[in-house]
């Protein structure tokens, strides 16, 4: 018994016919899908449902909803106590007790850093060093003196040799500064630098896209911008930070 070869027209005839049938089940479990989606529309519309909010503070609040609640009538010093012994992750294994945030419940301003330099281990004070005395002359220049913010990190312990931390060390550690902001409820919070912004934000966007303009932390408006330490490795990025600076101060005016 001898078989014949297929022909190129016979194989392209029978891809055709099975592309074309594929393509008509894929019409049919479209159209099955939405007609299913239209009446569960129509269904909840008869019950008062009127839509969703999609707004930036709700689906700030939508992301909160994996995270523990907040500890209620909590003081700073309540954290700061019990930050002196976590041992919550590796970071608390390579150094002092982790530095606790420095400001006054109330005020309208809140900077989030990543996290301590050596300096601010030493003095047990958020940017005590170089990088805090630049943070210095910014909060001057907004018209502000140190008593008129908060201060504090996201990771409250430097990682050994400033490797970058993992995603599962920021978001162990950031409930320290996520309970700080619970507390001080600031008008507004400067996220300096990338891991302060990925902390508070826990967005997946590139930092160039998150850099510059108003984001949201349980409805408190978020300015992700340089962090001083970054502005001392490039003062060109001074002229950015400015701006942004601006957009926050015009924020304040309008809260």
């Amino acid at each position: 018994m001898t078989l014949k070869p297929m022909s190129a027209g016979y194989l392209h005839l029978n891809l055709s016919t099975e592309a074309t049938q594929s393509m008509n089940k894929s019409s049919e479990d479209m159209h099955s899908i939405t007609s299913k989606l239209q009446n569960y529309l129509e269904f909840i519309s008869n019950l008062g449902f009127k839509g969703a909010d999609c707004s930036e503070p709700a689906l700030e609040m939508i992301k909160s909803w994996g995270h523990p609640p907040l500890p209620v009538n909590e003081s700073l010093a309540d954290i700061e106590n019990e930050l002196t012994k976590c041992r919550k992750c590796r970071l608390a294994d390579h150094g002092p007790p982790g530095v606790m945030g420095a400001g006054s419940p109330g005020v309208r301003v809140m900077f989030v850093g990543g996290w301590p330099e050596p300096e601010d281990e030493s003095s047990g004070k958020p940017y005590s060093g170089k990088a805090g005395e630049l943070l210095g002359r910014i909060i001057q220049a907004m018209d502000l003196t140190r008593a008129d913010v908060y201060i504090t990190h996201a990771l409250k312990c430097r990682p050994p040799q400033n490797y970058q931390p993992k995603t599962g060390e920021i978001k162990t550690c950031c409930g320290f500064a996520r309970r700080e902001i619970h507390v001080v409820k600031p008008n507004v919070i400067f996220a300096l630098g990338e891991a302060a912004a990925y902390a508070l934000l826990e967005e997946e966007s590139a930092w160039e896209k998150l850099r510059g303009r108003f984001h949201y932390y349980h409805d408190i408006p978020v300015m992700p911008t340089f962090s001083p330490e970054h502005l001392l490795a490039d003062p060109s990025a001074k002229r950015e930070t400015w701006d942004n600076i601006k957009q926050v101060l015009k924020k304040i005016k309008e809260l």
